[in-house]
């Protein structure tokens, strides 16, 4: 699966079919299964949404629906719009230029990320392929009442700049201003996960201690799962109390290459 998903992401403009996956020597109804399993997508349609990455740069550029699904490979402007809409749960014509909220995409060594934020704060930050993306973005784009476009800010690209340093290994703390979208007692759960040094981790349980709420470590565990800023907010820092890796929306395989990245700073 590994191999598959290394070509996937070293050429996102492809258009896989069925028998390329059979021409590699894997079976597709097996790929099919464990892309399902590991990602909440299959291999085809994961291939699909990197398409997509097109499609945003060419709308970013204010082009048309129809430049955007040629560029993105889709056979007709209806089949990309509803494979946009899909993703970020808003139409590309309900989407303007120079909004408050700018969505842009980011590639990663794990992956393509959504990122939508104003000019000088993160508001969202995901794996594209997470389950909850949709969601998250709606409720982002009513936050706005609608005044969310494609694009990028000036806060982005230091966002950029350092994800490609912090997978490098020269930057063990982010300086991005973030806003926090949840209860108050989420945020203070977020909040508690910023304090976690790269290269360290913590259960459930030490978080809702550290907390000064020692029986709150259930709903500890839901604010984690609850985070939509990936990475700048560290919920891959929570492990189980036994040392085991817990769930992570983003994958376990991408949990672990996180803490394997973070070892770099342990002192």
């Amino acid at each position: 699966m590994r191999k598959l998903y290394q070509q996937l992401t070293s050429d996102p403009s492809r258009r896989w079919r069925e028998e390329d996956i059979t021409k590699m020597g894997f079976d597709p109804s097996s790929v099919r299964r464990q892309f399902k399993r590991t990602f909440g997508m299959t291999f085809l349609d994961m291939a699909r949404l990197l398409r997509l990455r097109e499609g945003f740069a060419t709308l970013a550029q204010g082009e048309s629906v129809l430049e955007a699904q040629l560029a993105a490979g889709f056979d007709s402007p209806s089949a990309f719009r509803e494979a946009f809409t899909n993703l970020t749960g808003v139409r590309p014509s309900d989407l303007k230029q120079n909004a408050m909220l700018c969505v842009d995409w980011v590639d990663t060594p794990l992956g393509a990320m959504i990122v939508v934020a104003d000019r000088t704060h993160v508001h969202l930050l995901e794996f594209a392929e997470r389950k909850g993306l949709r969601r998250e973005i709606e409720k982002l784009f009513q936050f706005s009442k609608g005044d969310m476009g494609f694009g990028t800010s000036p806060v982005i690209e230091t966002l950029k700049k350092q994800l490609s340093d912090y997978f490098n290994g020269t930057l063990p703390k982010f300086s991005i201003p973030l806003v926090m979208h949840g209860t108050e007692f989420t945020k203070e759960v977020w909040r508690a996960l910023v304090e976690i040094p790269a290269g360290e981790t913590k259960s459930y349980g030490a978080l809702a201690r550290e907390m000064g709420n020692p029986t709150a470590s259930r709903a500890v565990a839901r604010a984690n799962g609850a985070n939509q800023i990936a990475i700048l907010i560290p919920c891959h820092r929570v492990i189980g109390a036994d040392g085991t890796l817990t769930g992570y929306a983003g994958g376990l395989w991408r949990k672990q290459r996180l803490l394997e990245t973070e070892a770099l700073y342990r002192a």
